[in-house]
């Protein structure tokens, strides 16, 4: 547990505190709830036409509070209203979603998320897309909180599924990513220190001998081979199953853990996990948590740049990149004289072009483009509109409503501007200056 953790490495620990990867379960109570529980606490919706015996109705869910706890009262999986208790929330910055415990230690996500952006409530697994005994309605086996998202969101998980008695006693180490979700088990660790200083004084003690024998039992995502260290993080930021049976299987289980399961810190992700992204027709992902499977395309992962040249658990506990804003691109990607479009856009962000929001989903602004490409309206265009494949243009609030069209004139207009007069694509004299 990382708490174990803070007692030599206290400036990572409190680090590592400041960042999301804390918050992506927490306790419920009244400092982690933000969804609106009191006056703008309902939620309703038209099911879907599939619903047995619900078809077409309106349904209601209401989110209250009462003596100190929160609860949701919503259709159940006998299709009938009953009121949850929450146990666990997800996230706080984006959306908030909210866990339920069943009588028989099941877990599930209840069938609404608070949207943090409009300060509204959204359907997540519930009737307007889905209906009891569908395999994705919220209460379903297929559903069960502990097989589909455990071990992302929180380290350490031990399912214990008694498939006799049809109960679930599960643990864990730490809510969230915790030290060892990304540093490997840590017991060994631990026990290193232990066993070097045991009948050692301060005087006989070597400390630099004891810092090399314990840095041989933990691991170090920044001293791993490349792949390897990406995968650390692509362990959780990805789609798709685990290459593992559920085992102890009951009838409407899901047949695969939706994380890698068994995988460990230091070893192959693809030994434990198949990707099964969403993407857009370009390639890009467009759902959540997708941020290794949009790497791997990228030039970034060609020249061997991974998540942790950008990205850090620590030193800076309130964002987690190692520079802000266009500094740390610029970091390395220097120029004298800003070309094309880049020229116009002085006053823009690498990020907005290059990587651009694309979920596809009921709360935008939760993933960008790790392709780290440029996506044009072009693309757009033959994919027959911005719905079907978002572009780095059209997501600026100027450029919403621009036709693709004139996006694709202006930018060659940009390029042109740069190239040696008369412009020509088959010019066969050499130009006088270097085209880019």
């Amino acid at each position: 547990g990382s708490q174990k953790c803070k007692d030599c490495h206290v400036e990572e620990y409190y680090s590592w505190k400041g960042t999301l990867h804390t918050k992506k379960v927490q306790p419920a109570d009244e400092s982690t709830v933000i969804g609106d529980f009191e006056k703008n606490n309902k939620l309703t919706v038209k099911t879907t036409k599939k619903a047995p015996k619900l078809a077409g109705k309106k349904i209601t869910t209401t989110m209250y509070k009462k003596g100190g706890k929160f609860y949701v009262n919503t259709i159940g999986p006998d299709r009938k209203l009953h009121n949850y208790k929450i146990s666990y929330v997800i996230g706080s910055s984006w959306k908030q979603r909210y866990i339920t415990k069943f009588p028989n230690g099941e877990l599930h996500v209840l069938p609404i998320q608070w949207k943090v952006k409009t300060l509204e409530w959204a359907d997540y697994h519930g009737l307007k897309k889905h209906y009891p005994e569908d395999g994705k309605y919220w209460s379903d086996l297929g559903r069960i909180w502990q097989l589909k998202c455990g071990n992302c969101h929180v380290t350490g998980l031990k399912i214990n599924y008694n498939k006799a008695r049809d109960t679930f006693k599960s643990t864990w180490a730490d809510f969230g990513a915790g030290c060892e979700a990304c540093h490997g088990p840590g017991s060994n660790h631990v026990d290193a220190l232990n066993v070097y200083f045991k009948g050692k004084s301060e005087t006989t003690a070597k400390p630099g001998e004891y810092i090399k024998a314990a840095a041989e039992t933990i691991i170090n995502p920044a001293k791993l081979p490349w792949q390897l260290s990406a995968m650390v993080c692509g362990q959780c930021h990805t789609r798709g199953a685990s290459l593992a049976n559920v085992s102890p299987y009951k009838k409407g289980f899901p047949k695969q853990y939706g994380y890698p399961y068994g995988f460990l810190p230091g070893r192959a992700l693809y030994l434990y996990y198949k990707e099964k992204p969403g993407l857009w027709p370009d390639g890009t992902s467009k759902k959540h948590h997708q941020q290794h499977i949009d790497w791997k395309q990228s030039e970034h992962a060609r020249v061997k740049v991974t998540c942790i040249q950008c990205h850090t658990m620590h030193k800076n506990p309130t964002k987690p990149l190692k520079l802000t804003g266009e500094k740390l691109c610029r970091d390395c990607h220097k120029t004298d004289k800003p070309r094309a479009a880049h020229r116009l856009h002085t006053f823009g962000s690498c990020l907005d072009c290059h990587m651009p929001q694309t979920a596809k989903s009921s709360t935008p602004g939760d993933i960008r483009s790790h392709t780290f490409k440029f996506i044009s309206p072009e693309v757009s265009i033959k994919a027959g509109g911005v719905k079907k494949q978002p572009n780095s243009c059209s997501s600026c609030h100027y450029h919403k409503d621009t036709p693709l069209t004139d996006l694709v004139e202006w930018l060659d207009a940009a390029k042109k501007a740069d190239m040696p007069k008369p412009f020509s694509a088959h010019r066969k004299e050499e130009p006088k200056e270097p085209m880019e």
